[in-house]
């Protein structure tokens, strides 16, 4: 009868043991699954697609399939014409019904990634644009000035949005982070650099970014949740005119009155013209440090930087495979030195078409022929060598390595030589 208790006893102990390892082993892979591996992509506007799921699913399938724990998307009126092609539905009137009732976008926000980056644009805002054509005064009401009746639509259909987010997601360890893009082009309408900014358009820009952050705190302050987060940013594209001309653009005229939780920089203006690994070096980490010169600090959010790499990219038709590939490199490299949070690569499928020859521009990581770019290998590679770092730092300290140690790694990664 003692060895029956026996045995019975060193059976449950053994399974105790098991089970210890197993659930041991399960955090540990969640933690590598969440850790912010800080480079991505994107998927907006794509001109092809090869199954027969949407092509929003279809490139988050593609941006998951390459290792990304990251999503960067749309969520706009225009879900249904150039953004995606998706089936028009009369109730979706506003962002919060787009998430609810559009399959692909419902189905995107549920898959297993940890991050999502939005571009959030009001349907209150919205005006019907002509069949293929985009204007985007039809998408902005601040443009001259910023009415109260728009400010308030705008406010209430994020903070619907931001509530119905952090209830439908709560305890899903989700991290959402809502913005705009390309936001000196929305300053300036009409593509014009040269031009001065419009003082009225200055003062209903800043309203417009307001209003947006207000509505996010608001939502967070008053709706119960955990083990969720949502953000706000602001993206900015036209760095440098601030840099060499002082002229008025979103980073010197709008950030510090705004403060929003994180800005995105849209990085053409520093990234593209360089021709040496050298300068473009200097001239990326001049710009992300002068929009963190005008960032006023913030209590309330995780450590770290608040400035990101939202996009950069060289198209193919440009430079070809392996100039694409190799410049890429370099801004990934600049960025990890800064230790920007997000190094977001623009993009999955191209979404450029040349108009003079229906040609593919080419920015993209799979071309129109479904051939695997070598950005796209680079990529992959760097989420291997990425995971099995932070396992082995998660083995050996029982915590996973901060930005500043990951980061240090990463730029010896043979993914990035």
């Amino acid at each position: 009868m003692k060895i029956i208790y026996f045995v019975i006893a060193l059976v449950i102990l053994v399974s105790a043991w098991a089970l210890a390892g197993q659930k041991k082993d399960d955090v540990s892979q969640k933690v590598i699954n969440d850790y912010n591996y800080m480079i991505g992509t994107q998927t907006v506007g794509s001109k092809y697609k090869f199954t027969e799921e949407s092509m929003l699913v279809e490139t988050a399938r593609q941006i998951k399939d390459m290792g990304s724990n990251l999503l960067k998307f749309s969520m706009h009126p225009r879900y249904c014409t150039e953004n995606y092609g998706l089936p028009e539905n009369k109730e979706i009137t506003s962002l919060t019904k787009l998430a609810q009732l559009e399959p692909s976008v419902k189905e995107v926000l549920n898959m297993d990634f940890k991050y999502y980056h939005i571009w959030v644009y009001g349907f209150s805002q919205y005006l019907p644009e002509p069949v293929g054509q985009k204007n985007d005064t039809t998408q902005v009401k601040f443009i001259g000035g910023y009415e109260d009746c728009y400010a308030e639509a705008l406010y209430d259909e994020l903070y619907d949005l931001t509530t119905y987010m952090l209830k439908e997601f709560n305890n899903s360890g989700k991290v959402f982070y809502l913005g705009n893009w390309e936001g000196d082009w929305h300053l300036r309408w009409d593509y014009d650099r040269t031009k001065p900014a419009d003082e009225a358009t200055l003062e209903g820009i800043k309203k417009w970014f307001k209003i947006r952050q207000k509505a996010i705190d608001d939502a967070k302050r008053d709706t119960e949740y955990q083990n969720v987060e949502i953000y706000h940013y602001m993206e900015v594209n036209l760095v440098q005119r601030g840099i060499d001309l002082n002229d008025k653009v979103l980073t010197n005229s709008v950030l510090k009155e705004v403060n929003p939780d994180y800005v995105s920089y849209s990085t053409y203006d520093v990234t593209n013209p360089p021709k040496t690994e050298a300068e473009l070096n200097t001239k990326l980490k001049t710009a992300l440090d002068y929009i963190e010169s005008y960032l006023p600090a913030k209590e309330g959010l995780p450590e770290g930087k608040r400035v990101w790499i939202g996009e950069y990219g060289s198209p193919f038709m440009s430079h070809g495979e392996d100039v694409q590939d190799e410049r890429a490199k370099w801004v990934i490299k600049a960025g990890l030195e800064w230790e920007s949070p997000f190094i977001l690569f623009w993009e999955m499928y191209n979404n450029e078409i040349k108009k003079e020859t229906g040609e593919q521009v080419g920015y993209w990581m799979i071309d129109d022929e479904g051939k695997k770019q070598q950005i796209w290998y680079t990529h992959n590679k760097f989420y291997k060598e990425s995971q099995r770092f932070v396992k082995r730092y998660y083995k050996e300290h029982n915590h996973v390595p901060s930005l500043a140690i990951f980061k240090e790694a990463a730029l010896n990664f043979n993914a990035l030589k």
